[in-house]
């Protein structure tokens, strides 16, 4: 018996548009998709009738094939939003405030920090946070995560000095005599994160109250796209409990990461795959960020001269790390951001793969926010997908600035990408943006607009389909799932999500009205 059948303008990868369409669902399944002439003869008399509004169309549920849900979650829970922050007046104004609930001595951690938008245009240096909160040690995340800022009682809680060595993978921004300026880069941040008071997460009641802000943007799938980069393995445990007590209404594809990537490579295969999880990928990171300055590029940033970022692996050691997950028959991804960091990820995977062969490997090349010519070429003829966060260009303006002349051109080069033949998948990288609805970024991909109205690399622009395409097929692709979720096609999971389509309104303006996942109306 068919449980439902839903009436309404579709459009998928496999559909292509259909101005009059139906999909017919049994037990959660898809089982007809086509006219709404073919479809609606399928009814029985207990089958639930479901029309949608001609002027609103149905997609599959959007697939962010790169979020971070714990960190979404801890960001609410323990830190000081400082999104809405443009200069050091407020940030002081903000972090007072905050304070004022505090006894002295306790830890004050913010987040969503970013000196692209202040008027100073830099960061605050130690001592001016220290005269901002005279009383408390301070850490405060930049957007990215991958930057931090702390106070002069923070670093000296951590036992950072002038003689404290930088460590493997990060920096200690220092001022001419050597002596600590407060910028924490990559690994680096570490050293303060351990010897922060944590206040205690409810991460189950986090986890349920984060799904209603995925769903009603649509999402019905994510790639978790580091999961062990905050408690190891009790991020594992946080999942698959949340999961058990039906906290959890997404499917989920896992990216394993530190402790958890290490149990998986050893072995230990914590996690069976089912309908609402999976886990095929191993995580790496092969440079910082933009907006800190850390991106491994081929030329100095723009505005800071002498500076091209870092590789946080040699050639030899990434090699090595690839060659025993892929051996192993993981999907590899990595984070890169700067060209030359691109370049060395293509250059260590086609060395792998030309040693050990493997068909429909997907390894993924994360963010890919700088390229050069030849590039994206190459990616294409190894088979790499290109997982990418077209909300960047919505939300990171400043960073996007930073970016040499000579490379700018190549500036989240989507187009470029697809032309050249790789997947697109696309993802939010949430929460190191102030919102991640998949709209905002389906409206960069094809306008190039910032929140700023400015346009970025016009000439990079791609179409509304191909857009809708990377957030739904290709992402499910990118997590081996396209034979689950992604697309409106027989035997695949009833995840939808229906939009408005006026076409007075920018995309960014159009809305989530309804949004479908295993066959059920959530909202």
């Amino acid at each position: 018996m068919i449980d439902t059948i839903i009436t309404a303008r579709l459009y998928s990868r496999h559909t292509g548009h259909i101005a009059q369409g139906g999909i017919a669902i049994r037990q959660g399944i898809i089982v007809a998709v086509g006219n709404a002439t073919d479809i609606t003869p399928l009814a029985s008399s207990k089958t639930h009738i479901h029309h949608v509004d001609p002027a609103h169309i149905l997609l599959p549920g959007f697939v962010d094939s790169h979020q971070h849900l714990l960190s979404y979650v801890r960001e609410h829970a323990e830190r000081t939003s400082l999104w809405q922050v443009t200069n050091f007046a407020q940030l002081a104004h903000t972090l007072a405030n905050t304070a004022q609930h505090l006894a002295h001595g306790q830890w004050i951690i913010g987040a969503g920090h970013d000196q692209g938008r202040y008027h100073e245009q830099r960061h605050p240096h130690r001592r001016e946070l220290d005269a901002m909160l005279p009383h408390h040690p301070l850490l405060i995340h930049r957007a990215c995560n991958h930057i931090a800022l702390a106070n002069s009682q923070a670093l000296a809680l951590a036992g950072i000095t002038a003689h404290t060595l930088d460590p493997v993978g990060g920096r200690i921004g220092r001022d001419a005599d050597g002596e600590p300026n407060g910028v924490l880069e990559e690994s680096a941040v570490a050293l303060v994160r351990a010897v922060v008071q944590k206040t205690p997460i409810d991460w189950q009641r986090g986890i349920a109250r984060a799904m209603p802000e995925y769903h009603k943007r649509g999402i019905t799938a994510i790639g978790e796209a580091a999961l062990g980069h905050i408690n190891g393995l009790g991020d594992l445990e946080v999942m698959q409990h949340a999961k058990q007590t039906g906290n959890l209404s997404l499917r989920v594809a896992y990216m394993g990461y530190g402790a958890v990537a290490n149990a998986w490579l050893a072995g230990q295969h914590l996690i069976t795959s089912d309908a609402w999880q999976q886990a095929p990928i191993i995580k790496f990171f092969g440079d910082g960020t933009l907006g800190g300055g850390s991106a491994w590029m081929s030329a100095d940033f723009r505005d800071e001269p002498g500076n091209r970022g870092y590789p946080l692996y040699s050639d030899h050691d990434l090699t090595a790390a690839f060659t025993r997950a892929h051996c192993q028959g993981y999907q590899i991804a990595i984070h890169v951001i700067g060209d030359e960091a691109v370049a060395q990820a293509i250059r260590c995977l086609a060395t792998v793969l030309a040693t050990y062969p493997r068909h429909d490997h997907r390894h993924r090349l994360e963010h890919i926010e700088s390229l050069r010519p030849g590039l994206a070429a190459q990616c294409a003829q190894l088979g790499i997908v290109a997982g990418v966060q077209p909300i960047f260009t919505w939300f990171e303006e400043s960073d996007v600035a930073r970016i040499p002349d000579q490379l700018m051109p190549y500036a989240h080069a989507w187009k470029t990408l697809q032309d050249a033949g790789a997947v697109l998948a696309f993802g939010s990288d949430n929460p190191v943006v102030p919102d991640f609805h998949p709209l905002k970024g389906i409206a960069a991909a094809v306008t190039r607009q910032t929140w700023r109205g400015d346009v970025i690399n016009a000439h990079e622009a791609i179409s509304w389909q191909t857009a809708i395409d990377a957030y739904t097929s290709g992402a499910a692709y990118s997590l081996q799932a396209e034979h689950r979720y992604g697309d409106l096609r027989r035997g695949l999971y009833a995840d939808f999500v229906v939009i408005d389509d006026n076409p007075a309104v920018s995309i960014d303006q159009h809305q989530v009205i309804e949004t479908w996942i295993d066959g059920k109306l959530i909202m």
